[in-house]
């Protein structure tokens, strides 16, 4: 079980820039995996349903691709919330075998948020 509890600490635009990244990592594989589909039920009843579909939906409407995704972000500046959105959409990797693309977006992260340089041990 991962711990979920943080998205909900998380500033609005926090939690937008999780929702893109959320979506945008079910959607990399080409498949929605039932692991996948259950750890972000998982994330969905500890942030609180409704809420975090809309979230989502949102999220689709205001950062529509991967570009967009990206850029929003580069514009999260704390390292605590860097690291909880990080953790958050690592659990949802994690919940099925991790592939390739996904791997390249945590990568992405990872670098440049500057995980690695704050201690982390994702990986």
């Amino acid at each position: 079980m991962n711990d979920t509890s943080g998205a909900r600490s998380l500033a609005a635009n926090e939690q937008l820039v999780l929702a893109g990244l959320l979506r945008m990592l079910v959607r990399l594989d080409g498949k929605f995996s039932d692991e996948e589909q259950e750890a972000l039920e998982e994330l969905a009843s500890d942030f609180g349903e409704k809420t975090f579909w809309q979230l989502v939906d949102e999220a689709g409407r205001q950062l529509p691709d991967e570009a967009a995704i990206r850029d929003a972000a580069a514009t999260i500046r704390s390292p605590d919330a860097r690291e909880r959105i990080y953790g958050l959409v690592l659990g949802v990797a994690q919940a099925d075998c991790i592939q390739g693309r996904e791997q390249t977006l945590l990568d992405f992260l990872r670098e440049s948020w500057k995980l690695d340089e704050l201690g982390q041990a994702y990986r």
